[in-house]
């Protein structure tokens, strides 16, 4: 097999999408880069990985751990817990957005 070689870009992404600017559009308003995520807080907030996928977070032993609800089968009360996973990169956080 040969190898062909070309002075034209075979692969295009669309435009600048590398960009700081763009980058940031994959989360919602409000959302803040990592580094200024409270770390010693009891409150949950959301946590994005890098491709703009969110999950609710605590910081816990140096590292941000996913939160679930876990429902009782007697009463059907809902509780938060963190399931044991940990979020190997994020990248920004938020607080939740109140309704009005």
């Amino acid at each position: 097999m040969a190898l062909k070689f070309s002075d034209k870009p075979q692969l295009d992404y669309g435009g600048n999408q590398g960009s700081v600017a763009n980058i940031w559009r994959r989360f919602p308003q409000g959302a803040q880069p990592i580094q200024t995520a409270p770390e010693r807080s009891a409150t949950p907030v959301i946590v994005y990985e890098p491709n703009g996928q969110s999950h609710w977070a605590l910081h816990h032993n140096g590292a941000w751990r996913k939160l679930e609800a876990f429902k009782d089968f007697r009463d059907g009360s809902v509780s938060w817990r963190m399931n044991g996973t940990e979020i190997s990169n994020p990248v920004a956080w938020s607080l939740p957005q109140k309704k009005a």
